[in-house]
């Protein structure tokens, strides 16, 4: 029988025994996978072995193994970035998962959050300090997942001797992901949760292994809502090439490691392996996600043009400078206003009037807005595809700054909306593991989002008492400005994005006109 007051669980592989923190019972290192080590190594991730007496949760696994900097690396205004953990903190083992739930019995179905952290894919772990579950869950009745997966060479290595073994090779980190939701798709009523109601959410990387979950048709029946943040992969964005241009360059790495077989290569130590990679593993001997033939079937672009993509429900969206262009001194005007007329020469006034810019810090803020929109079109995109196949999607674009001189100068930056969504208070200074003196308007918009957040969670849908409402995406540009005056654009803003879109993306083959609907025509 269940101990659930006194945060004990059973799951499939054993009996868990966790700890509480006020009204969250909190559960770490838990195995969703076999560890993929020696003759597990490159391949698909196996079922955790069981266990007998009672295993405890109460301590971080091991992070993948990635490229650290030791902390006498570290520049020394740096403080609490996750690679500041000692090296021995990485390691092969690294397939597990860390459970906050605030249910009071293991029957209060609550709605799942799983949250697949950023770092390109190579880098980063689900135990960074600004994405623990304690300030969602503390605050929402919703139980956060946090997941480690392989990453960089482990978690894509493909070579053809592993593709005749197992059918296929590479995307072992896609595999992870989708693990981790089948061991909480099973396990997570245990903990009070519902396995019916599932969101899985990523970050920058992160979203862009979500955004493969979208389309894969491995996924079907797993989740029931993705929230893809920073990282729309429709255009240029980690696009994955094909598996047979990874398997060359597996083959080639075989030789450049003097490694004449897959038995002598998953033999190898893990660290000598990965320091040679280091070495050899840039630019074109790189391994990342791939069209495996089985995981993603296709191209992502034909996959989501086809509307071949799962039927999930979507919150997708972007921060407003993405992208920093310049440095603290900023962009000269001249140099600003020339780029407008390369980029844009059919409509310079028109941008000089929508981003006005007096000095080089302005000028370095409006370029990067721009720059940045790339990463909004890629949203509007899937929202364009969701409306065509009768799925829905709300997309989002943040505009909200940090409440200090240089936070205004800068704008909205890459994971600006990340420790307001797990409420890391006094956390965002430029970066989400920077400290900054949260005032009242943080407050208020932590508050916003997790009630947007929580209600995608719940209903599939952000909408709720108390909240600015946020339309569908139904018709063109239908984008809720997140920020301190959080709203739906209107139709001048639209016009102005419809311009970028336009201008940007006119020449793409992959998109069909869109409908003007009520903007003008620039």
């Amino acid at each position: 029988m269940s101990n659930f007051d006194n945060a004990k669980v059973r799951v499939k592989q054993g009996w868990l025994q966790g700890y509480t923190d006020g009204k969250l019972k909190i559960f770490k290192g838990i195995p969703y996978a076999a560890p993929p080590v020696g003759a597990l190594r490159f391949r698909h991730p196996q079922d955790p072995g069981r266990w007998r007496g009672v295993r405890k949760a109460v301590e971080y696994s091991a992070a993948a193994i990635q490229h650290v900097m030791e902390q006498e690396d570290l520049p020394a205004n740096v403080h609490g970035v996750p690679q500041m953990l000692a090296r021995s903190q990485y390691e092969e083992d690294c397939l597990y998962l860390n459970v906050w739930t605030p249910a009071q019995t293991d029957q209060d179905k609550l709605p799942v959050f799983i949250w697949i952290h950023g770092g390109g894919m190579v880098a980063g772990s689900g135990v960074e300090c600004v994405c623990d579950g304690d300030g969602f869950a503390k605050r929402r009745d919703v139980i956060v997942v946090t997941i480690n997966y392989r990453l960089g060479f482990f978690g894509f290595f493909a070579h053809p001797d592993l593709t005749a073994e197992a059918g296929t090779s590479g995307n072992y980190a896609l595999y992870d992901m989708r693990k981790a939701c089948q061991w909480v798709k099973e396990n997570i009523a245990a903990f009070g949760g519902d396995p019916e109601n599932i969101t899985v959410a990523g970050q920058s990387g992160g979203a862009a292994g979500t955004g493969a979950l979208h389309a894969s048709p491995l996924m079907k029946g797993l989740i029931q809502h993705v929230s893809i943040e920073s990282g729309p992969i429709y255009w240029g964005f980690m696009q994955p090439p094909a598996r047979e241009e990874l398997e060359k360059r597996g083959v080639e790495f075989m030789k450049q490691v003097g490694c004449s077989s897959i038995e002598e290569l998953r033999s190898r130590d893990a660290w000598d392996l990965f320091d040679e990679y280091e070495k050899l593993g840039r630019g074109p001997m790189s391994f990342s996600f791939c069209i495996d033939g089985e995981f993603l079937p296709d191209t992502y672009t034909n996959i989501m043009d086809n509307g071949k993509f799962n039927d999930f429900d979507v919150l997708m969206g972007s921060c407003a400078q993405e992208f920093p262009v310049a440095g603290p001194e900023g962009l000269p005007v001249e140099e600003f206003h020339k780029y407008l007329e390369e980029a844009f020469p059919d409509n310079v006034e028109n941008m000089k009037k929508w981003y006005p810019a007096s000095n080089p810090i302005e000028a370095a803020k409006q370029a990067s807005t721009i720059s940045s929109d790339i990463m909004l079109m890629g949203s509007v995109r899937i929202g364009e595809l969701c409306r065509q196949y009768g799925r829905k999607a709300y997309i989002w674009l943040m505009v909200k700054e940090n409440e200090t001189e240089r936070g205004h100068a800068a704008g909205s930056p890459h994971c600006a909306e990340m420790p307001y969504v797990f409420g890391r208070v006094d956390k965002g200074e430029r970066n989400p593991f920077f400290d900054y003196h949260w005032v009242g308007k943080d407050y208020d918009f932590m508050e916003l989002i997790q009630g947007y957040w929580y209600n995608f969670c719940k209903n599939g849908d952000p909408n709720g008492e108390g909240l600015p409402v946020w339309k569908v995406y139904t018709d063109d540009f239908d984008i809720n400005e997140l920020g301190n005056d959080t709203h739906m654009i209107n139709d001048p803003e639209q016009i102005k994005k419809y311009a970028y879109y336009y201008n940007k993306l006119k020449n793409s083959e992959s998109v069909a006109p869109m409908r003007l609907g009520r903007l003008a025509k620039i």
